[in-house]
């Protein structure tokens, strides 16, 4: 039925939830090559850009991989108003999170087309 396990419609069929949000979160570490978005250490965590209580999503443009240093300390602030306050702080740093949290879109299916599922 599928081409490859790696197709869409296969990872839905044959993922479990505790699986699926394992690969959604590993994807994100991968992203940022297992470091802290925020001063560069090894990544142990997941921060919420803009934290849960302040209407926050767990979706993935909100989350960046974040030491456990960087996480507590920021705990509730607002990232740009805490990160500027850091050492560790930079510029491009900063660009890079501000990018992360704009880039809503996964691509999963780099050319689909209908004849693909069988319709056409």
């Amino acid at each position: 039925m599928f081409q490859t396990e790696n197709e869409p419609l296969a990872l839905l069929v044959e993922l479990t939830p505790r699986l699926a949000k394992r690969r959604f979160r590993q994807s994100i570490y991968e992203a940022w090559d297992h470091n802290c978005g925020y001063c560069g250490a090894p990544a142990t965590s997941l921060d919420h850009i803009i934290p849960k209580f302040k209407s926050g999503s767990s979706n993935r443009n909100n989350l960046l991989p974040c030491c456990r240093s960087c996480n507590d300390h920021k705990a509730t602030m607002a990232m740009e108003e805490w990160y500027r306050q850091q050492t560790s702080f930079t510029e491009e740093r900063l660009q890079s999170i501000i990018n992360w949290t704009q880039d809503d879109k996964i691509e999963f299916i780099t050319d689909f087309r209908l004849d693909n599922l069988g319709y056409a």
